[in-house]
């Protein structure tokens, strides 16, 4: 009797294992499972059409790195892991002894595989037709003055603390600090580089900035008051302009891409 009800109990894991890893699409016979659709839908919060769609999206691009030959070693996800490690003020053996632990290694380490596979496979895409003139960004400066127009002076206050922790306890409680240094300024724009500018002209008065990482601890700014206005010169956010104006193309050039290459896809649905 005991044999049978193992026998039976194997079927039904047999069939329910079936259920979950059916094949539900196949785009270029590259196969979509079940099981994956629900797994992404329930990671993004998303209905299983939306992951069905993102993970067709995804074989696409893998079919196109495959058809390539395009590859990453083992060198260069060494080097893009120890960029996120010094992001967060840790070496490289630190950062992964801390991955190990958590069980996090491996599926990072294929995390940043499948991101440098895309990245080549986006730059041999955009490589040739992605340029920006110094007309086009002059044009964009000329009628987006809005944009470049900021503060002539700012008072801000500059908190800084070894964690993150200590600075989200000052957001919510500016008289909490005991491991927390802050310091009071004035400052005209002239003496800010580029990115504090914009950081400030898009946090409001009496807000905090987002918390900051600078390799050695955190920080953030209260912005206590602004005054005056002033357009930011041409020269001086030019490159900008141009890194902006690269992305929004490169963006254009990729969407179109893919949707083309997508029409041309063999994709099959299976219910």
């Amino acid at each position: 009797m005991k044999k049978v009800l193992f026998a039976v109990s194997l079927m039904m894991i047999t069939l329910n294992a079936e259920v979950v890893d059916k094949i539900v699409a196949t785009v270029n016979n590259i196969p979509v499972t079940s099981y994956e659709v629900q797994k992404l839908a329930s990671n993004l919060k998303i209905s299983n059409d939306k992951a069905l769609q993102y993970l067709l999206d995804q074989k696409i691009i893998q079919s196109e790195v495959k058809k390539r030959g395009i590859e990453v070693d083992d060198f260069e996800i060494e080097n893009a892991m120890e960029k996120i490690a010094k992001r967060n003020g840790l070496s490289l053996f630190e950062f992964k002894n801390i991955l190990m632990q958590k069980g996090q290694f491996d599926k990072l380490k294929k995390r940043i595989k499948d991101d440098l596979l895309k990245q080549k496979l986006f730059n041999q895409i955009v490589q040739i037709k992605l340029h920006v003139s110094p007309d086009e960004i002059k044009t964009y400066y000329d009628n987006h003055k809005d944009e470049f127009t900021v503060f002539n002076t700012i008072q801000v206050t500059k908190y800084s603390a070894n964690t993150k922790d200590e600075l989200q306890k000052i957001q919510k409680n500016p008289l909490f600090g005991s491991n927390v240094k802050s310091d009071t300024s004035v400052y005209s724009y002239k003496d800010l580089p580029l990115g504090l500018i914009f950081l400030f002209k898009q946090t409001p008065v009496n807000e905090f900035t987002p918390i900051l990482h600078d390799g050695l601890g955190y920080s953030m700014y209260y912005i206590n008051s602004k005054n005056g206005n002033v357009i930011l010169s041409y020269e001086k956010v030019k490159n900008g302009i141009a890194n902006k104006l690269v992305a929004q193309k490169r963006e254009m050039i990729l969407k179109d891409y893919f949707n083309k290459l997508k029409n041309k896809a063999y994709i099959k649905y299976y219910n």
